[in-house]
């Protein structure tokens, strides 16, 4: 009963995550979402690796915003953003596990957990990305909706 109940909640938490507003997919015109489009089977190798290649996207990403923020404002400040930012991998990290582990018992655990993963990055890079062109330019960021 239990096992039955974490698989609805694992599929309602991937669902929500896959479909929620993000820059990759079909934007970005991967190899994967052209086949998807294509053909109405993509395997969870071809999957994940578009997801593999999303994942180190995100990073790359975030990295580029962090890289100008820490440019522009000051050494204390950079340090407090950079132990925040330690505190931020690590609930990704758990938070993205978490996920995986809701899907366990089948292939999509890798895909679930990659998708979280690419979800959460280009989450946080944009908020960062708001909060600086603030700083910089003094434009209110916009008002996130509640999800």
């Amino acid at each position: 009963m239990l096992a039955r109940q974490l698989q609805k909640i694992g599929f309602a938490i991937l669902t929500s995550v896959a479909c929620s507003t993000s820059e990759r997919g079909s934007a970005k015109d991967t190899p994967v979402s052209r086949t998807s489009v294509d053909s109405s089977r993509v395997t969870t190798h071809e999957m994940s690796q578009a997801l593999t290649r999303d994942v180190h996207e995100s990073d790359r990403d975030l990295t580029a915003v962090e890289d100008s923020i820490y440019l522009f404002i000051g050494d204390s400040v950079s340090v407090l953003l950079k132990q925040a930012h330690a505190s931020w991998v690590q609930y990704r990290k758990l938070e993205c596990e978490a996920i995986r582990a809701a899907f366990a018992q089948g292939t999509m655990a890798p895909i679930a957990q990659m998708e979280c993963w690419v979800g959460l990055t280009d989450d946080h890079r944009r908020f960062l990305a708001e909060q600086f062109d603030y700083m910089r330019n003094g434009r209110q960021p916009q008002v996130r909706p509640s999800r």
